[in-house]
């Protein structure tokens, strides 16, 4: 069963219309003559797929109706024949200058008239399957790009809990050992003095205030803001570094920071701690898998540019842009995190970069500042 298209006409010619009335009778014709009316029922109607137009008709110019066509977002899509008596070179011309995709001089063949507006309409509806399937694929996309961001965070705030239980446990273990030992002298009736009671009972506080702002950081590291500020680089990597110094420090990695920065950027410091939180993260997963000698990670902060290099022997088997994209089925979250980093600074007017140095690999954050 054929499709019942809709096709307007522009003519006000009775027996042009009949012609075409029962030329094209197996699709829905709307006649018009009217200019304003073609431009409003056009704006108002999405349905129509061809349209017939003359060159000249009731005094409207039918070469300004279709440019007026194809500058309307509503109306540019829809495929437009000239039909026309004129046949001057310099009028077909002007006909496909304006947005025409075809120019039948009158009179015509019945015909080739019948197989030129076939061929177009078959074209059109080639043409908005393809959209449908584009708008589709985009859709698809946007929701795969989604579940990839949320997996990515999820599998960020399975690393930062790793690095908080590495900062617990040296903390953990040392009060445990302070209670065990005035257990035993309690158990052992030795005398306690109560100078050593209030001291044990200070250290035990310390440790416990120690673990209380380690929790105060984490939970300001993943509290979701909106709020975009001016802060300083070195400030947001330090905070980083009171999360995942544990961690580093039990894998022997030493951090080093060198910063000129006189002047804070703009954006979500919470957003740029997980940016600079994923690539440390990365770079301690490289320096152990290759078991780096003396493994070291150099952060440089200048004027809102910071650069971070490991001594783990560069990136490798992949391009430095591949090394952002997400890679969920890798046993390792690299990708993952990389990918997110990757996301934030760009939503925050920022441009991330992979190199590599003498010794490793080079990441790059710059803030741009724009000039009007």
């Amino acid at each position: 069963m054929h499709n019942k298209h809709s096709i307007l006409v522009v003519n006000d010619e009775t027996d042009s219309i009949n012609t075409l009335t029962n030329l094209l009778k197996e699709y829905t014709l709307i006649s018009l003559k009217d200019k304003t009316e073609i431009i409003d029922k056009l704006a108002e109607d999405g349905a129509i797929d061809l349209i017939l137009l003359d060159t000249m008709t009731h005094n409207i110019d039918g070469f300004e109706i279709c440019r007026l066509l194809k500058e309307n977002p509503k109306t540019t899509h829809i495929p437009v024949i000239f039909l026309s008596a004129k046949n001057k070179p310099s009028d077909i011309q002007m006909a496909f200058e304006a947005g025409g995709v075809d120019y039948i001089i009158k009179p015509f063949n019945p015909n080739e008239l019948l197989s030129r507006v076939n061929t177009h309409l078959k074209l059109r509806a080639y043409e908005k399957n393809l959209e449908s399937r584009v708008q589709e694929e985009i859709q698809k996309n946007k929701i795969n790009e989604q579940m990839i961001f949320q997996q990515s965070k999820q599998a960020a705030l399975g690393e930062l809990l790793m690095h908080i239980a590495y900062q617990w446990k040296q903390p953990l273990a040392s009060l445990e050992s302070i209670n065990n030992l005035m257990k035993k002298k309690f158990q052992s009736d030795t005398v306690v003095s109560k100078d050593e009671y209030l001291k044990s009972i200070k250290r035990s506080e310390d440790i416990i205030e120690f673990i209380e702002e380690t929790i105060e950081t984490f939970k300001k590291f993943y509290t979701p803001s909106a709020d975009n500020k001016e802060f300083f680089l070195a400030d947001a990597v330090i905070d980083i570094l009171t999360i995942i110094e544990g961690t580093f420090y039990f894998d022997d990695i030493k951090i080093y920071i060198l910063s000129h920065e006189k002047e804070p950027v703009y954006g979500n410091v919470n957003e740029f701690s997980q940016v600079i939180f994923a690539i440390l993260n990365n770079s301690r997963e490289v320096l152990k898998q290759r078991e780096i000698f003396n493994p070291e990670i150099r952060i440089e902060i200048e004027n809102k540019k910071i650069t971070i290099m490991d001594n783990g022997g560069g990136i490798q088997d992949k391009s430095f842009e591949d090394i952002f994209l997400p890679s969920l089925g890798t046993k390792n979250s690299s990708g993952v995190s990389l990918y997110l980093a990757k996301v934030l600074v760009e939503k925050n007017s920022g441009v991330i970069t992979a190199s590599n140095g003498k010794d490793g690999a080079v990441f790059t954050i710059e803030f741009l500042t724009w000039i009007d």
